[in-house]
């Protein structure tokens, strides 16, 4: 059992040289790819971010809008209207207008 020990041959040297390499080649493959995923995911995360603010916006000017709607369609509004752009008034009320 205690027989000598044989050299590698140089072919098989040869062989684990070449296949450290190309482990090294798929490794720098992979961590360029990796960087790559990583910024491109950094950026998808600012987009996200800037389209969720522009939700939280519109849906505020949506409130908005809704506010608006109800106050137009409001007695108010329309008296305000009727007495300003058409002259309108009802029919017991007296008006006064100054002379020039």
């Amino acid at each position: 059992m205690g027989g000598k020990r044989r050299k590698p041959s140089s072919s098989n040297r040869r062989g684990m040289v070449a296949i450290a390499l190309i482990v090294m080649v798929l490794l720098a493959g992979l961590l360029v790819q990796s960087q790559k995923l990583s910024r491109q995911n950094r950026q998808y995360e600012a987009r996200k971010s800037e389209l969720q603010q522009q939700i939280s916006d519109e849906e505020l000017r949506a409130g908005e809008i809704e506010n608006l709607n109800d106050y137009v369609t409001s007695k108010e509004y329309i008296e305000k209207v009727a007495r300003e752009k058409l002259g309108l008034v009802y029919e017991d009320e007296i008006l006064f207008q100054a002379e020039n």
